[in-house]
């Protein structure tokens, strides 16, 4: 989910954890966001095919019963930024569950996806270009499992935002339902894990 350019830098580990073991479609789907319009103007092949695939991840999330559960508990603290919060706290739960979703170390993969990443930056876009860095030096998809990694990551939206806006209140209101939202998490990655799977396939 992203509203505007203000919004990139968030819900990376989600996408990450459902991308193909390819580096052009992960490099897509890593810069989609940053992308507007027809993907094809600027990219070809696999980088088309992984933009179009973050925006069906996007699509598939934004439409999902459970997904929208989850963002009502957030409309009252962040109105229309809901869903954008969301998505953070995902990647929260993603990243402090992480061994029960993937088999590989949380640090290992961040770091080879960091290089894989790094290693076609000549495709970056100029916003991708400008926070690479710091998501790398920062160390980003590994400190999404901490709570002061996610409540950073929530500041940093509020700074970033155009409006006035609290999302760092946002953590409050999701460890009241933790247990809630864990149980939605499992099942809406269950359900996401076979979209990707049945994306390819088709």
């Amino acid at each position: 989910m992203s509203l505007c350019s203000c919004y990139s830098t968030m819900n990376f580990l989600g996408h990450i954890f459902l991308t193909p073991n390819d580096d052009e479609i992960l490099l897509g789907n890593f810069i989609a966001d940053s992308v507007k319009g027809n993907p094809e103007k600027f990219y070809s092949g696999k980088i088309v095919e992984g933009i179009r695939f973050h925006r069906a991840i996007d699509e598939f999330t934004d439409s999902h019963p459970i997904v929208k559960q989850g963002v009502e508990r957030f409309r009252e603290t962040q109105s229309k930024y809901a869903s954008v919060v969301i998505d953070v706290i995902y990647d929260h739960i993603l990243a402090s569950n992480w061994n029960e979703f993937h088999g590989e170390k949380l640090g290992d993969m961040a770091q080879s996806v960091y290089q894989r990443l790094e290693a076609q930056n000549n495709h970056f876009p100029n916003s991708v270009e400008r926070y690479f860095p710091y998501m790398k030096q920062q160390n980003w998809l590994y400190n999404y499992q901490f709570e002061w990694g996610i409540l950073k990551a929530l500041e940093g939206l509020d700074r970033r935002s155009a409006n006035e806006t609290q999302m760092h209140l946002a953590l409050d209101v999701y460890k009241e339902f933790e247990t809630e939202f864990l149980a939605e998490f499992r099942e809406f990655a269950a359900d996401a894990q076979k979209m990707s799977r049945n994306y390819f396939s088709g």
